[in-house]
């Protein structure tokens, strides 16, 4: 296993709690330099963030729909 594929790894474990702002001072700043070099893992946070915002905006109603419900499950399985 390379170097790249170890910190791709660690960088996709740790993405959730980038995106919620849940890291530590050190390991924010490792992912952060991480995402600067990695084109593969900046997307998937992206993805990850854009999804959050998306689901966050949602209404009420809205989740209590098929989407909402899909969505919903979606999320759990991770």
């Amino acid at each position: 296993m390379t170097k790249q594929q170890i910190d791709c790894e660690l960088a996709l474990k740790q993405i959730f709690e980038y995106v919620d702002h849940e890291l530590g001072e050190h390991e924010h700043a490792w992912l952060e330099q991480h995402l600067r070099t990695c084109k593969s893992c900046f997307s998937r946070m992206e993805f990850e963030r854009r999804l959050k915002e998306k689901v966050g905006a949602l209404r009420e109603d809205e989740l209590a729909s098929p989407l909402g419900e899909r969505i919903k499950s979606l999320l759990k399985s991770f």
